[in-house]
């Protein structure tokens, strides 16, 4: 990938899970006081939304993605890339246990519904600061071996 490509795949890719988070945020913040049946499906279902998505994204950055070229280009930063990879493990092991919590909680369990809702959101803001430090990397990777494009 040229480094255009890499920087579009990226952002569009970021946008894409900036989406998916979005919603999920917006569901876990309006977290109803009763009827919570229908609320949890939908909570259930926008989290897997977000879940095989993000596992797909993580996979495409390691396997055919951003990670390579960064690493090709810069070979020192490859303490770097292993610590971006390993969060990609400790983001895939949050979201397997929130999917088996959201799987395990029925309408009643308001006390485990609303401590779910506040691991979804300490997920989602670990999931934005690591993609904070993704573009960071790349921008920096790359502009500074082609130069800023006017």
């Amino acid at each position: 990938m040229t480094p255009k490509e890499l920087a579009d795949w990226l952002q569009k890719e970021h946008a894409e899970v900036e989406d998916l988070s979005n919603g999920l945020r917006e569901q876990v913040a309006t977290l109803p006081r009763r009827h919570l049946g229908r609320w949890l499906e939908d909570l259930c279902a926008r989290f897997e939304s977000f879940r095989a998505h993000l596992q797909k994204h993580m996979a495409l950055e390691e396997y055919d993605g951003y990670l390579a070229s960064v690493l090709e280009c810069r070979p020192t930063l490859s303490g770097r890339i292993s610590a971006l990879k390993h969060e990609h493990l400790e983001i895939g092991q949050l979201m397997t246990s929130i999917y088996q919590a959201l799987q395990a909680i029925t309408a009643d369990d308001h006390l485990i519904m609303r401590h779910c809702c506040s691991r979804i959101r300490h997920l989602l803001d670990s999931v934005e600061e690591h993609e904070q430090a993704e573009n960071t990397m790349v921008t920096h990777v790359f502009t500074q071996d082609i130069g800023p494009q006017d």
